[in-house]
């Protein structure tokens, strides 16, 4: 009976500790989770500075002897024939809503021997700059001050209203822009002031094809009474517009890591311009008078160039190309005669 009782109370001890063993609970670890603070990145100014030397050749028929006086000649694109643009653009974001940019051309008859004859070359220095600054997503004011190189100065204030929106689409970017300005000739004591609104579309085709479509409306005030029109009288205010139309494509026909060569096509109207009033084109044999109210340039533009990425801001490019435009004959009923005219150009961009 000991025994019995003995061996009962064996197995009770070792069933109590595996049973105990069996509820013992394992320690509970605690996942600590660190969340990093997120710290945004501070503003750093940042923009370009592109270098461009571009050498433009003979138009097509220029210069060319016409009838039988060895003197006459073609004058197609009249002084604006073998010369080159040395071109000088920057930008910089200043602030994160305030940005500048700027373009300096400055023009040299490759053909003059006399630095003091100028009659109908391309000469002179035509500089831009403009000031952009952002109030909100759909509202930009934008600065202009140019400097021409007839010594004509502009000066331009608008108000960038970002319409539409969608990019890639077929129509991707719709911008309204009321502006108020000022071009004066200060050499010849004269100026006018325009109001108007400016419009600018982009968008996209089938075939890779990309189109820009931009209007110009105008009114202006003379201070004098400038604009001859066909009924002997002048006037010192207009209307006018001023439409330019672009279709573009560009071939990428080789391209590696660091280098492309790209050829790139354009056509359009640049511009196609509608005034109020006739103007005077003609005085006709018999005495009456020739009119014109619309005109336009239709050209098209071929560009082969390459480009090399010497670092990750440093690129350079190198091309060559031709214009084909009615350069002198412009009004709608007569427009014809287009020539072409080649270049060549190197540039440089660097990006900070």
């Amino acid at each position: 009976m000991k025994k019995i009782s003995l061996i009962l109370g064996a197995l009770l001890a070792v069933g109590t500790v595996a049973q105990a063993k069996e509820e013992v609970v394992a320690p509970v670890v605690e996942e600590i989770l660190i969340v990093e603070p997120v710290v945004e990145k501070a503003f750093r100014p940042s923009g370009y500075v592109g270098l461009e030397y571009k050498a433009y050749g003979k138009t097509e028929g220029h210069g060319d002897k016409i009838g039988f006086n060895p003197l006459e000649e073609d004058k197609w694109n009249k002084g604006q024939n073998n010369y080159s643009r040395l071109q000088t653009t920057f930008g910089i974001q200043v602030t994160e809503n305030f940005k500048l940019d700027g373009r300096i051309r400055d023009y040299n008859d490759l053909e003059r021997n006399d630095e003091t004859k100028y009659e109908n070359k391309k000469h002179g220095t035509d500089t831009r700059l403009r000031g952009y600054y952002k109030h909100n997503d759909m509202f930009t004011s934008r600065i202009e001050y140019r400097d021409t190189e007839k010594n004509e100065e502009r000066y331009e204030y608008q108000l960038r209203y970002n319409a539409y929106t969608n990019e890639g689409g077929l129509v991707d970017k719709v911008i309204l822009a009321p502006k108020v300005a000022r071009r004066v000739k200060p050499n010849h004591r004269y100026y006018y002031n325009r109001l108007g609104v400016d419009a600018y579309l982009t968008g996209n085709l089938p075939l890779g094809l990309t189109w820009e479509n931009n209007y110009y409306l105008n009114y202006d005030m003379h201070n004098s009474d400038i604009i001859n029109l066909a009924n002997n009288k002048k006037k010192d205010k207009e209307f006018n517009l001023e439409v330019e139309l672009y279709l573009r494509r560009s071939f990428a026909l080789y391209e590696t890591e660091k280098s492309h060569l790209n050829l790139d096509l354009e056509v359009g109207y640049d511009p196609y311009k509608f005034n109020q009033y006739k103007r005077i084109l003609d005085i006709n044999t018999d005495g009456s008078v020739s009119t014109y109210k619309r005109t336009y340039e239709l050209r098209s533009l071929i560009d082969l160039g390459y480009t090399y990425s010497l670092t990750e801001n440093v690129d350079i490019k190198t091309g060559v190309g031709a214009e084909y435009r009615n350069w002198d004959i412009t009004e709608e009923s007569r427009a014809k005669d287009w020539r072409w005219q080649p270049f060549a150009y190197a540039a440089m961009n660097v990006k900070f």
